[in-house]
């Protein structure tokens, strides 16, 4: 097998609410969009787009940071952070990334494999004895960073929360349910895959997947308005955005604000982070940089290489393969032209991943372009919109 997815009733209260970092506090230079070869017009009518889908209410809120070459073009929040008490979001706000938490996941699981102290290859049941039954005793790490394991259903629900006390408890009990296909026949994308993942982290390292992540990602990439586990006392969580999902009606109801208990109390490791957009696009230049970002190094070169493919084709027929452009790396989604053309403005080689709170981060190594759109609405359809129209930007 080679080793390779209520309308905004107050806008007019304060229009486009724009709010920038000041600028000691930018990790990233600063530009015009034609300094780096976009269309300050163009990506002008991205922030256009978020008003007009603040203002017909597809969504409440929004933060969009774009970067070329290394420097901040645009990065702007409009809309609210908590509609109910009118707290308009800025772009230091921080959001639940819920899936794009993953990525980080990832990166700590090929960073445990440089480090030697497990192998792609490597059986889960090596490792995890509730795996060592004849269900799940052949699933491998590289079926779980590729959702080829067969793992499905749940350990919590986005909006109730969890049975379990902790991460560990809960993927023991993933392991004594087995894969529900054969591991390597078949794609499906596994939250309860990603929590062995977080497992797997703990075990091989000696120390909880959170504190793993926190010291070799998070802090060499000084991620410091980041954080993993949900701590209703830390200073970080008044800065926290409320989450919306759509009532019955179609109005955005808010389901969580920072004065409620946490929905799930330990690191789920399929979900869990909380960032800014700032935050993030250090994470996103550090994988667009090989591995690097100022001095710190999360991951070599031929890791990054690796985790970025689309290995995850290797599941599917070719005849289904043929109509796909895009498909699972490690904890990545990678758009290939090794089957059907990427169609423009996006290109192959682009790896990104979004999160269900309604969030996307996109990077493009080729043309050096990174893309953070974060809003905080589940369901919310205006992702792929908004991204298209990131890249139309580019002139040259």
């Amino acid at each position: 097998m080679p080793i390779r997815s209520l309308c905004i009733a107050c806008c007019a209260a304060f229009s486009l609410s724009v709010t920038l970092l000041p600028a000691q506090q930018s990790p990233f230079p600063t530009a015009t969009p034609e300094d780096v070869g976009m269309s300050s017009e163009k990506l002008r009518a991205s922030m256009d787009l978020v008003r007009d889908w603040l203002e017909r209410g597809r969504i409440t809120g929004a933060v969009l940071l774009v970067m070329r070459d290394g420097r901040i073009v645009l990065h702007e929040a409009a809309g609210w952070a908590d509609r109910e008490r009118q707290i308009p979001m800025r772009t230091d706000h921080i959001l639940s990334m819920r899936s794009m938490t993953k990525p980080l996941v990832g990166t700590a699981i090929m960073r445990l494999r440089e480090e030697g102290r497990l192998r792609l290859e490597d059986k889960v049941s090596k490792y995890l004895p509730s795996f060592d039954n004849p269900k799940s005793r052949d699933i491998t790490i590289f079926q779980l960073l590729t959702h080829t394991s067969g793992i499905k259903g749940e350990i919590y629900t986005a909006l109730g929360g969890t049975q379990y006390r902790t991460l560990r408890e809960a993927v023991d009990d993933v392991g004594k349910r087995g894969p529900e296909f054969r591991p390597g026949t078949d794609y499906f994308y596994s939250d309860p895959g990603t929590s062995t993942l977080g497992a797997l982290i703990a075990e091989r390292s000696g120390m909880p997947a959170e504190e793993y992540i926190r010291r070799n990602i998070l802090e060499p990439l000084v991620m410091k308005d980041s954080f993993l586990v949900d701590d209703p006392a830390s200073p970080l969580r008044a800065r926290v955005a409320a989450a919306y999902r759509r009532g019955a009606d179609s109005t955005w109801l808010r389901y969580w604000d920072n004065t409620m208990p946490a929905v799930v109390p330990f690191f789920r490791a399929s979900g869990g982070l909380y960032a800014t957009a700032l935050d993030y696009a250090r994470f996103m230049a550090a994988m667009v940089g090989r591995g690097s970002l100022d001095g710190a190094r999360i991951l070599l070169p031929a890791s990054v290489e690796l985790a970025t493919q689309p290995h995850a084709a290797y599941v599917f027929a070719p005849e289904r393969r043929a109509d796909m452009n895009r498909f699972y790396g490690f904890h990545w989604d990678v758009w290939t032209d090794q089957y059907r053309p990427v169609e423009a403005p996006f290109a192959a080689g682009m790896f990104e991943h979004a999160g269900s709170d309604g969030t996307v981060a996109s990077a493009d190594p080729k043309r050096r372009l990174i893309v953070i759109y974060l809003t905080q609405n589940r369901g919310e359809t205006t992702r792929r919109s908004l991204l298209r129209s990131v890249y139309d930007a580019i002139v040259k």
